[in-house]
């Protein structure tokens, strides 16, 4: 790194969030160190980087969905240009509902103009146009895929490095100065520091008043057994009380668990039968997939679900952007923009995701 330098920004994290960020600010002529300890403890690393725009079981869409699938789209294919490799895929999603409830909610949802090109058609139970097991049906749903985010990443960091703005440690919270006219660490010196460090911002002096709620995931990666006709099994995304994401040369991604009482990065075997028993009734023939890894990682999560975007309250020089959960992927393209704009320009941030809808409650 130059010596004496100083920066505009120094930015904690490099996952994807701090990745965004960083690329975005630099492309604005913002002079940007990232802080990161070389992924040991990213989550982005462990995530399949599903993009998936109606959430969880009601198939909720958030008011943005179209502008958030706008910078997915044009983000990750200016990336992929710039490394001249592939990252995004988009690959249809089947739907399997797994309560009835669940048939309640989507058929509210055609009535719904705003999201009518997301949504495929309908299948009775037990006649899924996917070789897995749908006993109450579903649905095919469009604009879903995955991003492919360690090459991603590992590009990032690449690019990072040619432009002089990647440092590899691990940060320590207490040996960061924020004074009123600077930041200070380690001999580096800004004029702001952004926190993109994930579930670890919850225990830093400034943000640690901010209700995170960290959710660990477990997730597996599978193998098609040789000699298996690849008709047995499915080549869409399988959405049901888990999910099964096939990707590059008979892989797949098999998720995914969630703890909100442990904050580690370590597998366990509990979460890997879960998972494995789930696959057993998702799919008609399980016994085509083998075992190669289990991975865990710890989700940025928020108490309300909506990300952490803004400044200390009391201290200018701090900034976070931050808690993006399990859709990232899918979020972080448009708001990484929105924070660049609050922090060049100072333009108003989203009310949902900015940081003042939690007050001055500084711990």
């Amino acid at each position: 790194m130059p010596e004496n330098k100083f920066y505009d920004y120094l930015i904690v994290g490099q996952g994807l969030a701090g990745s965004l960020l960083a690329w975005r600010l630099i492309n604005h002529g913002k002079s940007v160190l990232v802080l990161d300890d070389g992924h040991a403890s990213a989550s982005s690393m462990v995530a399949a980087g599903v993009i998936n725009p109606l959430a969880g079981k009601r198939f909720n869409h958030a008011p943005q969905i179209h502008d958030w699938l706008e910078y997915v789209e044009t983000t990750y294919t200016q990336l992929a240009q710039q490394a001249k490799e592939p990252f995004l895929q988009w690959v249809d999603m089947l739907r399997l509902f797994h309560t009835p409830e669940q048939q309640r909610f989507y058929a509210r949802l055609p009535g719904q103009e705003a999201i009518g090109n997301l949504l495929g058609g309908s299948f009775p139970p037990n006649q899924p146009p996917q070789p897995v097991q749908a006993p109450l049906g579903g649905f095919t749903q469009h604009r879903t895929g995955f991003v492919r985010l360690p090459a991603l990443l590992h590009f990032l960091a690449r690019w990072l490095r040619e432009h002089q703005a990647l440092h590899i440690t691990t940060v320590n919270h207490e040996a960061l100065e924020i004074s009123t006219e600077r930041v200070c660490y380690g001999g580096f010196q800004a004029g702001g520091v952004v926190f993109c460090d994930g579930y670890r911002s919850m225990h830093s002096p400034w943000f640690g008043y901010l209700p995170f709620a960290p959710d660990q995931g477990e997730i597996l990666t599978l193998a098609q057994k040789p000699g298996i006709d690849a008709g047995q099994l499915p080549d869409k995304i399988i959405n049901g009380a888990q999910w099964l994401l096939p990707i590059d040369n008979g892989m797949f991604r098999l998720g995914s668990t969630h703890n909100h009482n442990i904050q580690n990065h370590q597998p366990a075997r509990e979460g890997t039968e879960k998972l494995l028993q789930g696959m057993s009734a998702l799919l008609n023939s399980p016994q085509l997939l083998q075992l190669v890894r289990s991975e865990a990682g710890v989700r940025p999560a928020t108490s309300d679900r909506q990300p952490f975007l803004g400044t200390h309250p009391s201290q200018p020089r701090a900034h976070i952007f931050n808690g993006f959960g399990a859709h990232g992927s899918l979020m972080i393209p448009w708001y990484s923009e929105q924070m660049c704009r609050w922090l060049i320009d100072h333009q108003p941030l989203p009310e949902t995701a900015d940081i003042a809808r939690h007050g001055n409650e500084v711990a």
